[in-house]
């Protein structure tokens, strides 16, 4: 009995450590996102130096992984603003103009947060992974490191680095580089609670590397597996979203 105990786990552990890092960074995404159409709710506070704390939530709309919408909810001010992300391509509709407006998801919405951090909840999708080794992170979690590269100038990142739990391939750390190299930010993925049926990181806390004293916080709420209409996705249908 005991040998085939030893015989399932081997083939377990065995097979984990099968798996590329692509693979690895599909699964950190399944963990991340519940599916590949659903909605959810942010709220992200932004801590200035001069302990000055700003707010905003949003309601976010994912469809077929690559399509999102996200609504401004709060505060009142900037209620009816809609992001619109189709692929690597984005657009704001700001209430009392004629069509959307395209932006960039690398430009900063607030804080250390860029348009494509609400937009966009899954990494393989516009990254290519390679194993860049192990390392030990808090109170001696074994983790892997993997090497995010981007696949098109348009992600909102040109390189990540990701710390991932080697037994569960739960994020636990992430660095954002700029195209130029430079260190933008470090993200800590905290907050782990049953969702939908698994583990999950319902906080997301990002230091700046520039503005030291200066961070932000995604908090992530009210996952539902819910099938939002198409219409919901296309450009010259934003103005009638309320």
């Amino acid at each position: 009995m005991w040998k085939l105990v030893s015989f399932v786990l081997l083939f377990v552990i065995s097979n984990a450590y099968a798996l590329t890092p692509q693979e690895m960074l599909k699964r950190v995404d399944e963990i991340r996102a519940p599916s590949e159409t659903f909605v959810f709710e942010i709220k992200v506070v932004y801590k200035r130096e001069e302990n000055e704390y700003i707010e905003q939530r949003f309601e976010v709309r994912v469809k077929d992984a690559d399509k999102s919408m996200v609504k401004f909810t709060y505060p009142p001010e900037n209620k009816g603003r809609i992001f619109l992300m189709l692929g690597n391509n984005m657009w704001i509709y700001i209430p009392g103009t004629r069509e959307p407006i395209r932006i960039s998801p690398q430009q900063r919405l607030l804080g250390q947060i860029s348009n494509g951090d609400v937009a966009r909840v899954v990494y393989s999708l516009d990254y290519d992974a390679r194993l860049s080794g192990e390392e030990k992170f808090e109170k001696g979690m074994e983790c892997v490191k993997l090497k995010l590269m981007a696949k098109t100038k348009q992600a909102t990142y040109s390189r990540i680095i990701l710390w991932v739990e080697k037994e569960s391939l739960k994020p636990q750390k992430a660095e954002f580089y700029a195209i130029s190299g430079k260190l933008l930010k470090t993200a800590f993925y905290k907050g782990y609670k049953k969702v939908l049926g698994k583990e999950r990181p319902l906080l997301l806390e990002i230091h700046d590397e520039f503005r030291k004293g200066e961070y932000s916080i995604i908090e992530y709420s009210n996952m539902k597996i819910v099938d939002t209409p198409s219409a919901f996705f296309q450009k010259t249908y934003l103005k009638h979203i309320r």
